[in-house]
């Protein structure tokens, strides 16, 4: 697939928190998978940032789960995964539009994921007044999320990590920006 896909993660107001371009890897009824390879940039709206990472990228929308996995491989070797909690992602195009709930869980390696960023999501449960549906959606996810780990059921199982080595040795072949 040489298609690409804008990612728009909003916060609870809609207002564009950052948004990125990735190359579309596959896509079925439970998720969308994109890759993005050393060189790409993110726009970060809410701080006037541009952002450029020099990892291999592979990112998970579960299509109805309100979450994403991304796994970053570090020039090192190293792997990181960032797992953001919020609503289930829309699609409109070429679109896909997340919003962002604060939360997030994060792991070094696959191991001891640890959830951050509790005082953001107070602050912007105040902030952005969310109701008690989304509160209540917020923790079941997390619950979900930690089962899913625990289990190792996917995308906590290591075949997006597989994936995501497979795509880092092709990048010298094939450029997502192409």
């Amino acid at each position: 697939m040489n298609e690409t896909r804008t990612v728009q993660v909003r916060k609870y107001d809609e207002s564009l928190h950052y948004e990125w371009t990735s190359r579309l890897i596959d896509e079925n009824d439970e998720r969308i998978l994109l890759y993005a390879g050393p060189g790409r940039t993110l726009q970060h709206h809410t701080r006037r940032a541009c952002y450029t990472y020099e990892s291999h990228s592979l990112e998970c929308f579960m299509r109805q789960d309100g979450f994403t996995v991304q796994i970053d491989l570090e020039a090192d070797g190293s792997i990181r995964h960032y797992c953001n909690i919020g609503l289930v992602p829309r699609l409109d195009g070429d679109i896909i539009e997340f919003i962002d709930l604060d939360l997030d869980f994060v792991s070094a390696g696959g191991s001891e994921w640890r959830l951050v960023d509790k005082d953001e999501f107070k602050v912007n449960r105040d902030r952005f007044s969310y109701p008690d549906d989304v509160v209540t959606h917020v923790w079941n996810t997390i619950e979900d999320v930690k089962r899913r780990i625990e289990l190792g059921k996917f995308p906590f199982d290591g075949s997006l990590e597989r994936r995501l080595l497979t795509l880092a040795k092709k990048q010298s072949s094939w450029s997502p920006y192409t």
